[in-house]
């Protein structure tokens, strides 16, 4: 299995069910290419985040099908 950008970053990733994306820690990828991943804690700082430890982060929980992570947000054109 080849390594995947993603896995062990921390990323926006857009949900299905969501308006906004949600910062998800990529923990590992899957054989059938689905993400693992973990959330952070309620009250935790989002430049805190980057440092991954384990106690910042709730359990582990699988993403569904179709969710592709995003290294970067998009940015919403203001319509004049």
């Amino acid at each position: 299995m080849t390594s995947d950008p993603y896995v062990g970053e921390v990323l926006l990733i857009h949900l299905p069910g969501t308006k906004r994306p949600r910062f998800r820690w990529i923990v590992k990828k899957r054989e059938d290419k689905r993400y693992i991943v973990r959330a952070p804690k309620i009250g935790v700082k989002i430049s805190n985040l980057t440092r991954k430890r384990d106690n910042d982060f709730g359990k582990e929980m699988l993403l569904p099908f179709g969710v592709k992570p995003r290294s970067h947000t998009q940015k919403r054109r203001k319509h004049i």
